[in-house]
């Protein structure tokens, strides 16, 4: 998906940028792995056998992820940060009670923002949730 010029520009100005986390990822298919099972730490070969994603940019994944403090490791086990699961589970329970509460949004609902919206969202990134 392409940037903006002024997101381009921004690169490796304030470090590193955090990691694209979309479920359609390598990096959020590992974090989502690591995030829902919490309570267990995984060797690098047992979380490639558990999610479906590329067997060679798993490594190279955690790896990112680690320098952005999502993910710690010791030895040879991988699992997600404490900090990380606090903030992670909290957003997942906000996300998950607002929808309880509100029925979430249609898909009327979000066409209808996106008719207003200063930046929308990029009608392939909706197609693609729509089919998730």
């Amino acid at each position: 998906m392409p940037i903006s010029k002024d997101e381009f520009r921004s690169i490796d100005e304030d470090g590193p940028s955090l990691p694209d986390l979309a479920p359609d990822t390598t990096q959020g298919t590992v974090y989502r792995f690591l995030l829902e099972h919490a309570d267990q730490a995984f060797r690098q070969r047992e979380i490639v056998d558990a999610v479906n994603v590329p067997e060679g940019s798993v490594g190279p994944t955690l790896k990112r992820l680690e320098q952005h403090g999502l993910v710690e490791h010791r030895d040879r086990f991988w699992t997600i940060a404490d900090a990380e699961h606090a903030v992670g589970s909290a957003g997942l329970h906000g996300g998950a009670t607002a929808d309880e509460l509100d029925g979430g949004f249609s898909d009327d609902d979000v066409e209808a923002w996106m008719e207003t919206a200063v930046d929308p969202i990029e009608s392939d990134t909706v197609q693609h949730d729509e089919e998730s």
